[in-house]
């Protein structure tokens, strides 16, 4: 009997081995897209022909233009599908017809905000030429989409999503999307406005955003005086329910977003041209990651980079005049208002005086529900509106105290001209020409770096940035009592930050601020400090005959030049302490470098977070002093000035009255919790602490993002080096420390001595299908510190290819 049941027992895990090992079979064969041989595409007018070298990076050759588009539609749909899907279901606010209620959220915010109603909307208002050079690459994705169903992705199926025809309001609305991710200071209004409610404008404005632009004169002493006041209306708390607003700002989590990008000018560099560097910083773990490179060639355009799935052309990269690269700007574009309901009508507000009715929008979202008829339910949603924009307060049963509406104003409502402003990126003949193209982008705030064949270098932030008549956008606002429009005007495109051939023979960003000595407008509140640039300026400030591995490292860069504020004061309040003195030691030795195998930078991350808690949390409160510090850019550089002055208020703890407390209280305060931090994770045996075993790094499915056997669907992990405070960005969430979310998603440089490619690397890989090699294999490469080659010309396209297609008519 024993012995049947063992053969019994074998069996059945025979069979299931069999069985898992056909799935895997039939994955990798059904999985695959037909990279080589004949394929049809609709509409072409002559032939095209896609070459895909070792990485999988295709490569489209074509006749024209719009051919070429065409394809790059058809190419990017072949890769990323399911992914192009899944981002379109995030901005309509369809997730949850597919996941089901944790999605709803999700819908709810998008369909709040609008995101969906406003691309179409201004897709109605583009231009001629703008629609020409949308309706290709929507054509070819359509083409994939309803003419090659059986190379489809098996994950499409996996996932529940069902692809649908694309249309020109689709990418129109994918830069909607991408502008409110960049757009992210309605959350740092709700800090500041919490600030204000608790303990009043006055205190709270000490502890506003502190801007600093390295580059100023004097520097040191013009940014004491940078931060901006809160409004003269803020004397008294608002009295809403921050908790239950209808769209709350994620939290208040840190996005995130960055990147570093820099041009050096012919005297810089070893091959007497310019050369331009980029790295992405974004939350990339999901793989295959967010960027789509691709090699695009036609009568007039030769270029190769990296592109959004959903845009044509590329955004980072190179043509045979200018390359490119982008970091987030974050020009303040929106501003919450708080409104007033007519006590008289509670459907009605009051604007200037007058009693004006609400607008109101129905939506309907279907929610996948075992339980209900048809595995579907429908959630009603009613979003108010007055002329300013959505009201993102309400909630049923659950609004805000008294008679106050909080309304979000956004440009991507108002700002609907007939250029998406991209559209002249392949074809500007030079630095200058390509400076006036990103002058025309309207929504999307970037600061674009470039280079040219010529040897010019410059820097250009984008986007249409509201000039505000009265108080500044740091905090919520009333409106105008008149009724009037405080948005007077935008700051001139060309007047926007930034820069062409400086003296200096190099330009650089790191999301910090930009603007330029004596700018008369208000433009942001919120600015990475300025510890990056600092970096970057020490390097190429003094650096000559630069070659593409100086770049490299440069992006690598582990320095961690903001530990140098801290980092004394914390040695000289520990080291006499018995208990900590270890600690103390391990700072004192360490030279500021956050390397994955050393334990002073986890050390020294983890003091930081608990001083900074210690600070804040006696005169906020836990709850707005996590959502204070969860906003990286809003507090840092305001923290580091703090700390020059140990004897500061903040440092006292006003639940001891009797004891007035020092900066050097708050550190020995701090370091039981901070060490009790890292024994949880590591142990207390200090010799084998490691910064990387904390600052974890995992690429995940987006079929398997938690839980086991994430590695049998592409997923693997890493130690990784860097911080935020690094140009190896290594970003994590204050309040749940200290695994890695965001990081360079992408790292590339541009040599224009080098006529035959560029060296880049995705934190990913080219395409989206599992069981496939060009899922994550380029994040294997970005993870040992290795690059590739983008081909750039022509004939080494042909070299290296190892599939080859053809699209005809």
């Amino acid at each position: 009997m024993i012995r049947t049941l063992k053969w019994l027992v074998a069996a059945v895990l025979l069979l299931a081995l069999l069985a898992a090992l056909g799935a895997y079979g039939w994955l990798r064969s059904a999985g695959r897209a037909q990279v080589d041989g004949e394929l049809k595409l609709s509409g072409l007018t002559a032939p095209v022909k896609v070459l895909r070298d070792g990485h999988g990076v295709p490569y489209i050759f074509a006749a024209n233009t719009p051919d070429l588009f065409r394809a790059q539609g058809f190419v990017t749909a072949q890769h990323r599908l399911m992914q192009m899907e899944l981002f379109r279901a995030t901005w309509r606010g369809e997730l949850a017809a597919s996941f089901g209620e944790a999605a709803l959220p999700s819908d709810i915010r998008m369909r709040v905000l609008g995101i969906a109603r406003n691309g179409e909307r201004h897709a109605q208002n583009i231009s001629a030429e703008t629609r020409a050079f949308l309706q290709p690459y929507v054509d070819g994705v359509n083409a994939y989409v309803s003419e090659h169903t059986a190379d489809h992705p098996v994950e499409l199926r996996i996932a529940g999503l069902a692809p649908r025809p694309w249309s020109v309001a689709d990418l129109v609305t994918l830069v909607h999307f991408v502008h409110h991710t960049h757009a992210t200071n309605f959350k740092t209004e709700v800090v500041a406005q919490k600030l204000i409610d608790q303990i009043g404008p006055e205190r709270a404005r000490e502890l506003f955003p502190l801007l600093n632009n390295p580059d100023w004169p004097d520097s040191s002493v013009r940014r004491q005086a940078a931060a901006p006041a809160p409004a003269a209306e803020h004397t008294a708390a608002l009295g809403l329910n921050w908790e239950h607003l209808l769209v709350r700002p994620d939290t208040l989590n840190h996005q995130g977003l960055g990147s570093n990008n820099w041009a050096v000018g012919p005297s810089r560099s070893a091959s007497g041209h310019a050369m331009l560097a980029n790295d992405p910083h974004l939350d990339n773990r999901i793989l295959p990651g967010m960027w789509h490179p691709v090699g695009l060639f036609a009568p007039g355009i030769q270029a190769v980079g990296a592109a959004l799935p959903g845009v044509p052309g590329i955004l980072v990269g190179r043509t045979q005049h200018v390359a490119f690269g982008v970091t987030n700007a974050y020009g303040d574009v929106q501003d919450l208002y708080i409104e007033t309901l007519d006590p008289a009508n509670p459907q009605h507000y009051l604007d200037g005086g007058r009693s004006v009715p609400l607008g109101t929008v129905n939506e309907t979202i279907r929610v996948k529900d075992s339980a209900a008829p048809g595995g579907v339910r429908e959630h009603a949603l009613t979003v108010r509106t007055t002329k300013r924009g959505p009201v993102i307060s309400d909630h049923p049963g659950l609004g805000p105290k008294g008679d106050k509406l909080l309304v979000l104003r956004s440009t991507d409502a108002e700002v609907l001209g007939p250029v998406i402003g991209l559209e002249g990126f392949l074809t500007a003949p030079n630095a200058a020409a390509f400076d006036a193209e990103v002058q025309k982008i309207d929504l999307m705030m970037f600061n674009f770096v470039f280079a040219d064949a010529q040897g010019a270098i410059g820097h250009r932030a984008s986007g249409a940035v509201p000039i505000r008549a009265g108080a500044d956008g740091s905090a919520p606002r009333l409106p105008p009592a008149d009724g009037g429009d405080d948005w007077i005007g935008f700051i001139p495109k060309d007047r926007m930050p930034g820069q062409l051939n400086p003296a200096r023979a190099w330009v650089g960003t790191a999301n910090h601020d930009t603007r330029p000595d004596g700018f008369p407008w208000y433009y942001t509140n919120y600015v990475a400090p300025d510890y990056r640039y600092q970096r970057m300026s020490q390097v190429l400030g003094s650096a000559s005959q630069m070659r593409v591995d100086d770049h490299w490292t440069l992006m690598r860069d582990d320095r961690n030049l903001q530990s140098d504020v801290l980092r004394p004061l914390l040695v000289a309040a520990l080291q006499n302490d018995p208990a900590h003195a270890d600690l103390a030691a391990l700072l004192a030795a360490w030279d500021g470098v956050d390397r994955a195998e050393a334990a002073a930078p986890l050390v020294y991350q983890a003091l930081y977070r608990e001083v900074a808690l210690g600070t804040f949390v006696d005169e906020l409160g836990a709850d707005t002093a996590g959502d204070m510090l969860s906003s990286w850019y809003f507090w840092q550089q305001r923290f580091a000035a703090l700390v020059a002055t140990p004897n500061a208020a903040w440092f006292d703890d006003v639940r001891t009255p009797d004891r007035q407390e020092t900066l050097a209280d708050v550190i020995r305060s701090a370091a039981p919790r901070a060490r009790a931090t890292i024994e949880a994770q590591q142990g207390k045996d200090v010799s084998t602490w490691q910064w990387g075993k904390a600052h974890r790094l995992a690429f995940v499915s987006p079929l398997r993002r938690k839980g086991a056997g994430q590695e049998l669907v592409g997923g693997f992990s890493i130690d990784k080096s860097g911080s935020g405070e690094t140009l190896n960005r290594g970003v994590y969430d204050f309040m749940a420390p200290f695994d890695t979310k965001f990081f360079a998603s992408m790292q590339l440089v541009v040599d224009f001595g080098d006529p035959d490619k560029i060296e880049a690397v995705l934190a990913g890989g080219m395409s989206e299908r599992h069981f496939q090699p060009h899922q994550n294999d380029q994040a294997r490469l970005w993870a040992a510190g290795q690059r590739t080659a983008w081909w750039f010309n022509p004939v080494q396209v042909e070299a290296h290819a190892v599939a080859r297609a053809v699209l005809v008519p």
